[in-house]
This record gives C-alpha cells, sequence and structure tokens, in this order.
C-alpha cells in the first residue's frame, strides 16, 4: 500500500512540474509575440517621465 502512494504522489509531481513547463513556454511565447507586435505599431510609451523646470 506504501507503493501505491509512494508511485500516486510521485506521477502527481512529475504532471505538475510538466503543467508548469507547458503553461511556461505558452506565457513566453506569447508575451514575444505581443512585444514584436508594439514593435512594429511603433505605440506611445505607457509611462511619461514627468520634469520640472529649472
Amino acid at each position: 500500500m506504501y507503493d501505491v502512494c509512494q508511485l500516486a504522489t510521485a506521477m502527481l509531481a512529475v504532471a505538475f512540474t510538466a503543467l508548469l513547463l507547458i503553461t511556461g513556454q505558452w506565457f513566453i511565447e506569447s508575451r514575444l509575440q505581443i512585444e514584436s507586435r508594439l514593435q512594429y505599431e511603433a505605440m506611445p510609451p505607457f509611462v511619461a517621465m514627468a520634469t520640472l523646470p529649472p
């Protein structure tokens, strides 16, 4: 019985690791697509610097 529990825990750990790797890769690819699209559209920056006169 102990071996079955240990195997189930190991399988759960492997499945969780695979899920993290897949979602991480998906996130990186989607961010790269967004960044490359923003480069070509030449959008203004989201943050504007405020300066005071001297």
